[in-house]
This record gives C-alpha cells, structure tokens and sequence, in this order.
C-alpha cells in the first residue's frame, strides 16, 4: 500500500524541492571552495603531477567503494537519515585535505572523505529523482544546476583566497559552511522517499512471484501493463532486470555516457587551474577564476537544460554537449592564449553541463530497478574519478599535462556515439500515469 507521505509531496512545503537543490548546492560548494586550491594545495604537499593525480584518486576510490551500498542503506535508514550523516563526514573530509602535510597523508584523507561523498551524491538523487517522479515534471537538471551554483559560489571563495594570498585555512572554514547549510535543508526532505521495498525486491534479477503491481518503480497500485514504459501487457517479470548480476545493458551504458561526463567535468575541477597555471603562466588567482567560469557555464547550462531537453531531447543535447566541450578542451590545449583559456572553459562547462542529470533521469526510469540503477550509474560514472585522476597525471609527466587532456576528449567522442541510450524526454513516466 502507497504511504501518505508518497501520495502528498506536492502538498507539503516548497521545502522538498528547494531543500534537495540546497542540498546539492552544499556539495557543489564543499567540492569546489576546495578544488578551486588544487596549486595551493600542490605546492603545499610538495607534489609532482604525477604524485597529485595517484592522491586525487583516493576520493574516487573512497566514493566507489561506498556508493554500490547507498540504496541498501537508504532502504534500510530513510534517504533524510543516510545523507545527513554523509553531509558531516563529507564536509568534514573535504575540510580536512588543507592540513594533509605530504601527498600520501593527502591520498589517505581524501578516501576517507570519498566514502561519505559518494553516499551523500548517490542519496540526493535518489531524492532528486523521487521528487521529479512524484511531481510529473523535470526537474533533475535544476537541481544539478544548483549543484553548479554551489560549485560557482565555492570557486569564486576559491578564487578570492587565492588573489588575496590566504592560505588553506580556507578549506575547512568552507567545508563548516556546507555542512551546516546542508543539515539544515536536509530536514525538509521527504520522509520514505525512496521507492517501496517490495520493488527493491522485485527488480532482483533472480525473478519473483510477487504479483505484478509490485514491479513498478513508482509504487503505485496500477496493473502490470504501467510498469512497463512501452504499455505492453507482459507479467511484472517482463520489467526484471535481465543483466548480469541485475545491471542491465541500458544501465551500463547509460552509465559510460555518463562516466564521460564525469570524466570530462572531474578532468576540469582536478586540472583546469593546474593547467592555466602551469601551461599558461597564468597566477594562481587567474587560474581559479577559469575554474569559476567553468562552473558558471555549468551553471547556465543546467538551468537552461529543462527546456532545452523538451525541445531538442536528452539523447541530441548530449551529443552536441560532447562536442562543444571537445571543442572546448581542443582549444585550452592547444592555443596558447588565457583569452581563450576563459572562452574554451566557458565551451568545456555548458557542453558536459546537462549529460549527467540526463543520465540519472534516464538511469530512474529503467523499470523495476528504480533507486537501484540509479546507483548503478552513479557507480559506473564515479569510477572516472578512479582512472582519469591517476591516468591524466601520468600522462602529464611524460607529455605534458595539456597533451594528457585529450584522453579526456576521446571519452567525450564516446560519449556522442552512446548518447542514444538517454532517451528523447527527460519528462517521468507517471505523466502518462492517471490520477
């Protein structure tokens, strides 16, 4: 039977949307009033690139390990519960790397703060996704835009600290910041939000014998035929999962398009200041103010990314997405000027801007896998963060660190040629559902 509480989300204060775009924002924040000291933070610890990379890739490491075991948790504990504990131990991680005193203590500190990262990423899109789904609407790309503007905002702190020779104590003041605007929105968000346990269950891929309204990824009580998106008439075991292991073949590839997005946004938020800085003889203060450009095209693209995903569908918004942000990093690599560097960031962060919130709506509509292939794809697109850190500074130390974003470019062809499996609408599937 269907809570109160998943009948009434709409009914409730504004506080369920607002409260999970804040929520996102005090990542975006946290991540980038951090990243945006990556040259201070180098120099700090006495890193090569190739040393900085392997340390940067302790957080991906920590997130992967965690995020596979975030839909358990929040079927077990409640979304509000498992995210407000990822909120303290996250901030608090980021907080910490400014005391790290050599790149291996960096490393360490930085799986520590993964895991919870992870978690709290993986829980505020299950929430995300549980809010579009309930209110018919897009949402998702508005609540990854407040993500950027956090980023933006966290970027800008950045980049001030860095003009005004402010050391690292910066680090943890910001990371005190988002933990307590994150607790406090964290409260308003939708009690038993995930979806029903009885569909965790059904969409196991072994099969079940539940009956066939439990296969249905919005908990609703409709016959079977609604929780299939194509309205055929084949029992609830049509909607299981045939994958490997219950991933299905959507799920991995949806969740490569999305390991290129995040690839691509992870290569600008570990490098784009290193870049300038180092390739371009740019300050230290130009270079985080390239990184805050990026978050504001970030930011711009994901706001715009609502109607433009009506229009144009997720699958072509990806496709030129990927274009525009190889354009992008083609040119930051490749001509010489900081002029450029700023417009070429600008191209890099509304070309990958829109891919990734696409991608956990398509990942959210897979039917009877649900908060599941949400973490799934999470999953999938985290591990960039795994390989692209570790990989890029290696290649840095042997070709140059502009020579070694190109990696980054040839994941984004990837990315346009998988981009189909998004799908054309961003639009939920109970809108086809009747009242």
């Amino acid at each position: 039977m269907q809570s109160s509480s998943e009948r009434r989300p709409t009914a409730g204060p504004t506080g369920s949307a607002g409260a999970v775009a804040l929520v996102f924002a005090a990542s975006g924040f946290v991540m980038a009033q951090t990243l945006a000291r990556v040259p201070a933070l180098r120099d700090h610890v006495g890193a090569t690139e190739a040393e900085l990379g392997l340390a940067l890739v302790g957080g991906g490491i920590g997130s992967l390990l965690a995020m596979p075991h975030t839909a358990r948790l929040i079927d077990r504990f409640g979304n509000r519960r498992v995210t407000a504990v990822a909120i303290v131990l996250g901030s608090l991680g980021w907080g910490s790397v400014g005391f790290a005193p050599n790149v291996w203590v960096l490393a360490g500190l930085l799986v520590l703060a993964g895991a919870p990262v992870g978690v709290w990423d993986v829980s505020m899109n299950i929430q995300g996704n549980r809010v579009e789904q309930l209110r018919s609407r897009t949402l998702m790309p508005y609540l990854h835009a407040a993500f950027s503007a956090g980023a933006v905002v966290g970027a800008s702190v950045g980049a001030v600290a860095a003009w005004q020779g402010i050391g690292l104590l910066q680090v943890p003041v910001g990371g005190v910041v988002g933990l307590i605007v994150g607790l406090i929105a964290v409260r308003h968000f939708i009690p038993a939000d995930p979806l029903p346990e009885e569909t965790s269950r059904d969409a196991t891929p072994r099969g079940t014998s539940q009956p066939a309204a439990n296969a249905t990824p919005r908990g609703t009580s409709q016959p079977a035929a609604n929780a299939t998106p194509r309205g055929t008439s084949q029992p609830a075991a049509s909607a299981t999962p045939r994958g490997t292991r219950g991933i299905t073949r959507t799920e991995l590839l949806i969740g490569v398009v999305c390991l290129a997005a995040a690839l691509a946004e992870g290569a600008a938020n570990d490098w784009l200041a290193l870049l300038l800085v180092d390739a371009h003889d740019a300050p230290a203060g130009f270079g985080a103010l390239a990184f805050t450009a990026f978050n504001v095209t970030m930011l711009i693209g994901r706001l715009l990314g609502g109607p433009a995903t009506a229009r144009w569908g997720r699958a072509n918004l990806a496709r030129a997405g990927g274009v525009l942000a190889g354009a992008g990093i083609l040119l930051i690599t490749l001509v010489p000027s900081l002029e450029v560097a700023l417009v070429a960031a600008l191209m890099w962060g509304l070309g990958v801007s829109t891919v990734f919130p696409a991608a956990i709506s398509a990942a959210g509509e897979i039917p009877g896998r649900g908060n599941k292939a949400i973490g799934v794809v999470s999953t999938i697109a985290y591990g960039a963060f795994l390989f692209g850190a570790p990989t890029i500074g290696v290649l840095a130390g042997a070709f140059g660190l502009d020579r070694a974003l190109w990696l980054v470019v040839a994941f984004l062809v990837l990315l346009v040629v998988l981009a189909g499996n998004l799908g054309r609408t961003s639009h939920p599937s109970p809108t086809r559902r009747p009242t």
